[in-house]
């Protein structure tokens, strides 16, 4: 069971870096991400000022909903989880972990910091970064500063307006690893940034919001003793500044657990 918490911790601290990047009542279920896809690219070497703005608007956002669908694929081994909740900046997550029969929630409030599993919440280290935006902002600001050229593609519907779409490829050490992957038996850090390709980042910003809505990634790690591990992602941005939608609730076991003073 320590194991499983350790993952999970892992996976949510994985999201807040900015590597993952991503319905938030605690429970068994599986998130639905209403996103769409860019296919074409439409113009080579656009300007970056778009979504440099976009992403500027973004980190000013306290509250929204995040849903974060990942792909690890080793050969014909594939696994997949989704990542989803509610933050609310600057100390509040209410967040769940999904993979396969398994659900692990997380409450955040302040310094105070809950994991559940199987029906019980334990104490655990709080994070003390839950802004998902800001590793997308500075995998656009190093990319932007060194001078990596920005494609923009098709127009896509994702959620609930049409996104202008924007993709860079940038070497892997540009965004910190996802924790799950550095943990890895036979890894380290170094060894997967000296042999993972680059890391391509599409960008969908939303035309009448002006918020980051989507962001999609795609990479290739070479880990020691397991070979070629591909990674896709999904994150999902909604309900963004609108409190009403996107509303922040401790979750109902913890109150009950709390109340019987079983923690």
């Amino acid at each position: 069971m320590k194991v499983r918490h350790r993952w999970a911790t892992s996976v949510l601290i994985s999201v807040f870096c900015g590597s993952l990047l991503a319905g938030c009542a605690p429970g068994v279920q599986t998130a639905s991400i209403a996103s769409g896809t860019a296919t074409t690219v439409t113009q080579k070497n656009v300007d970056w000022t778009p979504l440099l703005n976009a992403i500027t608007k973004s980190e000013g956002a306290t509250l929204y909903r995040l849903q974060s669908s990942v792909s690890i694929q080793n050969g014909s081994l594939k696994t997949s989880y989704t990542v989803y909740g509610t933050i609310q900046l600057p100390d509040t997550i209410n967040m769940q972990v999904h993979e396969n029969n398994f659900n692990i929630g997380m409450y955040q409030q302040g310094q105070v910091a809950y994991q559940e599993d199987n029906g019980t919440w334990i104490k655990m280290q709080p994070l003390q970064n839950l802004d998902a935006y800001q590793g997308y902002a500075d995998v656009i600001e190093q990319a932007m500063k060194q001078g990596y050229k920005l494609d923009e593609m098709n127009q896509t519907y994702v959620m609930d307006e049409y996104c202008n779409v924007y993709r860079v490829t940038v070497p892997n050490g540009m965004a910190p690893l996802p924790a799950f992957l550095a943990d890895a038996v036979g890894s380290s850090a170094k060894t997967l940034n000296d042999t993972a390709s680059g890391v391509e980042y599409v960008f969908y910003v939303g035309q009448t919001s002006g918020y980051l809505r989507q962001v999609q990634t795609q990479s290739v790690n070479m880990v020691n003793n397991v070979g070629p591990m591909l990674t896709s992602t999904t994150t999902l941005f909604s309900a963004i500044d609108q409190p009403t939608v996107a509303q922040m609730q401790i979750p109902s076991t913890l109150v009950q657990q709390l109340e019987r003073g079983a923690n």
